[in-house]
């Protein structure tokens, strides 16, 4: 079979136009362009009718075809969009004659269209992609073709939302499994294209996928499922009798005969394909059929027909450059040749097959040559054949016995070798799972651990609360009003005493008994802030940052989108937390200045802390045991939160803290 080109041609009529099939009547289509740009006055759409009528002029007239891509490009000057699409037709228009300048072209076109994010310009890239993986097919790289089907021009197909252009696409990966003679993978992606193209009611590109998924059904002998097909492809044809799909139909149904061993009417089709075969991709649909038509020329016996058909194909320079086609070309003059008798010269190009299918596929043909050989040396030796035909007999009968011998002995070791090969999955599925069950107890254990930590924290966090709220209370109610009445017997002792009698030591024991009552009050409130208990966590952080300001301490607070619906426990934790934030800083960095903002987002609370004291190294964290960041840390895991502190000698601190406060 000839190496299917794969380009996508009329890629852009999907996008210009209101539908998104290709029309089946392409004269028809080419007058209704012409008509409509006679009045156009938009340079946009003039641009875009010009791209279109490119591609339906591409393979009938290339003078036409080349004026109407420089009107294009110079229409689309103004439009960068219609720039990149100037720049694929550029490329389509170079694909059968300059394949380098084609690549080019593409690859500057997906540069222009790539900054577009829209299905239009994921059907246009996905058409480009295509014709550049059919590039690197037609340099025999197959595999190339495939990986740049399945990775850029598949999924960008998806994307635009076309399905005819994704059965498209499956089609041309169907091809490109076939070069490769992996049928049963060919058929899949054959049925993936025909449901797609069957949905969309595309009748050009689901003829075609019929046509190549016959072929692929006749390689894998299911001629059942290769007629179903071809009769559908002839129901959809029927109305269009001029249509340029009757080529590729009429070479599916010559294949199928050819297979059934109709040879005669095999050839009744592949003439009526060549006679029908127009519009894109002519020429080599008409190679193709030709060169189908000579297996129908050899399986009637025609064999000088088939020489005269193969003598012209040999002269055809594209044909020629196609390895795969060349070794078949090799193969039918073999077969033709000792189809006359002519086993020296059918010999002669069964050689040539073999050295040029070692350079493609190694050694696929050595067999064949192998037999060739003897076939030869038979007609050399008749004589002497004749008179050891019975020894020969003999040697036939005891390769059988060996053959079977050896088939059985292969039979036992396969059988030994899928039983040992089950045993060692088996054993590698079971290590595995041990491993896996082993990390997952141990997953647990840790889970079990950190619950337990964090029972124990929140135990500790309440207690201590519950605690510094008791001592609070104590303080305040108990050794607060002791010292109060203190004081005010004091100063009542004072008031009735003379000045020439009062002590001058009294007044300075008030002194202090005042400023002993406000520290009182100051470490009642740390403990349990009242602000915070009656006024919320905002009002509490701005009266804890006024207290701990003073002339040589500067702290500017901002708050923003507190929510008030936060659990009270969740706002006494964030506020020792600050309150250990600006401690540390003032006691131990010894700052002077200190940024503090607290902000919410949904459940997530936020809390950054700057200062400009002395720092310290970050590494000597783990090492220090201070309380500090310890209380810090106890409650940031509490609240299942996350700490970062950045630090370094003289440079001052930042905190980072994110709280979940959700519940």
């Amino acid at each position: 079979m000839l190496k299917p080109i794969c380009l996508f041609f009329l890629m852009f009529y999907g996008v210009f136009c209101c539908k998104a099939q290709i029309p089946i009547d392409m004269d028809h289509f080419i007058d209704s362009l012409e008509t409509r740009l006679r009045t156009e006055r938009s340079d946009s759409i003039s641009a875009r009718i010009h791209f279109l009528l490119t591609d339906a002029w591409m393979f009938r007239d290339t003078a036409k075809a080349h004026a109407n891509l420089n009107k294009g490009r110079e229409l689309s000057r103004k439009y960068p969009y219609l720039e990149g699409i100037s720049y694929a037709m550029e490329g389509a228009f170079y694909y059968a004659v300059d394949l380098d300048r084609s690549e080019l072209a593409y690859h500057k076109a997906d540069a222009l269209l790539s900054k577009f994010d829209d299905k239009q310009t994921y059907f246009v890239r996905a058409n480009i992609w295509g014709n550049c993986a059919s590039i690197l097919q037609r340099r025999d790289d197959d595999r190339g073709f495939v990986d740049i089907m399945l990775n850029k021009a598949l999924p960008l197909a998806k994307l635009s939302g076309r399905k005819a252009l994704v059965g498209s696409q499956y089609v041309n990966v169907g091809l490109a499994f076939m070069e490769l003679e992996q049928y049963k993978e060919a058929s899949l992606y054959f049925d993936k294209a025909i449901e797609n193209l069957e949905s969309e009611g595309e009748p050009v590109r689901l003829v075609s996928a019929y046509n190549r998924a016959i072929e692929n059904y006749i390689k894998l002998k299911d001629l059942g499922k290769a007629k179903d097909l071809l009769d559908k492809a002839r129901e959809i044809l029927a109305p269009y009798p001029q249509s340029d799909q009757y080529a590729g139909f009429y070479l599916s149904e010559g294949l199928f005969y050819n297979e059934m061993g109709a040879y005669a009417r095999a050839l009744e089709s592949f003439d009526k394909g060549i006679m029908s075969a127009k519009g894109p991709n002519k020429f080599s649909k008409i190679l193709e059929l030709k060169n189908a038509r000579i297996e129908a020329l050899i399986g009637t016996g025609r064999y000088e027909a088939a020489k005269r058909q193969l003598d012209e194909l040999t002269r055809d320079d594209e044909l020629m450059s196609w390895g795969e086609d060349r070794l078949e070309v090799y193969e039918h003059y073999a077969a033709v040749y000792a189809g006359m008798g002519n086993m020296k010269e059918a010999y002669t190009w069964l050689h040539k097959a073999y050295i040029l299918n070692d350079s493609l596929y190694d050694t696929k043909f050595k067999n064949d040559i192998n037999m060739m050989e003897m076939r030869y040396d038979r007609v050399e030796n008749q004589k002497k054949i004749a008179e050891l035909n019975n020894k020969n007999q003999k040697a036939v009968m005891a390769a059988k016995t060996n053959r079977l011998l050896s088939w059985l002995l292969g039979s036992v070791c396969v059988f030994l070798l899928i039983v040992a090969l089950l045993a060692l999955l088996y054993y590698r599925n079971n290590k595995k799972l041990a491993v896996q069950q082993e990390l997952n107890h141990r997953q647990q254990l840790k889970e079990i651990e950190q619950q337990q930590q964090l029972t124990i924290t929140t135990a500790m966090l309440k207690g201590e609360e519950q605690e510094r709220n008791r001592i609070a209370r104590d303080l305040h109610d108990g050794l607060g009003g002791m010292l109060a009445g203190v004081k005010i017997n004091l100063s009542g002792l004072a008031q009735h005493t003379t000045d020439g009698d009062i002590d001058p030591g009294l007044n300075k024991v008030i002194g202090q008994l005042d400023n002993s009552v406000s520290e009182l009050r100051r470490i009642a409130r740390n403990m349990m802030p009242e602000t915070l208990m009656k006024f919320g966590l905002e009002t509490a952080l701005k009266d804890l940052c006024e207290s701990v300001m003073s002339d040589q301490v500067h702290i500017d607070f901002q708050c923003f989108g507190i929510q008030p619906d936060i659990s009270l426990e969740k706002q006494i934790t964030i506020y020792r937390i600050i309150q250990e934030v600006l401690s540390n800083a003032v006691r131990h960095a010894q700052a002077s200045r200190i940024v503090l903002q607290c902000s919410q987002n949904e459940s997530v609370f936020f809390i950054t802390a700057e200062d400009n004291g002395k720092g310290f190294d970050t590494a000597t964290l783990a090492q220090k045991q201070g309380m500090g960041f310890n209380n810090i840390q106890n409650r940031v895991d509490y609240l299942k939160g996350s700490l970062e502190i950045i630090s370094a000698p003289g440079e001052g601190t930042t905190i980072n803290i994110e709280l979940n406060v959700a519940g």
